[in-house]
């Protein structure tokens, strides 16, 4: 794991991708190719009228609503990982 990444291992983050989907999850281990999240919620963000923003914003008022017990989410894909508690709601 590259030494940045140490600090996000076993947190929960949030997967922004290229794609409509967006993923939240206990980040429990990288590799060259995926990252692996467990108790994750992966959704199409064109599934509902929110934003990704607006979406995590949610998510990090009222909790994770896993519905994946693991994923693996594509590296080619995530365009950036950020640690829910850094997420500012204003």
């Amino acid at each position: 794991m590259v030494e940045q990444m140490k600090g996000y291992l076993n947190k929960v983050v949030v997967l922004d991708t290229s794609t409509k989907w967006v993923y939240i999850g206990t980040l429990k281990e990288e590799n060259n190719t995926f990252f692996v999240l467990e108790d994750a919620d992966a959704l199409d963000i064109s599934d509902t009228a929110l934003s990704k923003h607006e979406y995590v914003i949610m998510v990090k008022k009222d909790g994770i609503a896993p519905n994946r017990k693991k994923v693996l989410v594509l590296k080619a894909i995530v365009t950036g990982i950020t640690l829910l508690d850094d997420i500012l709601t204003k």
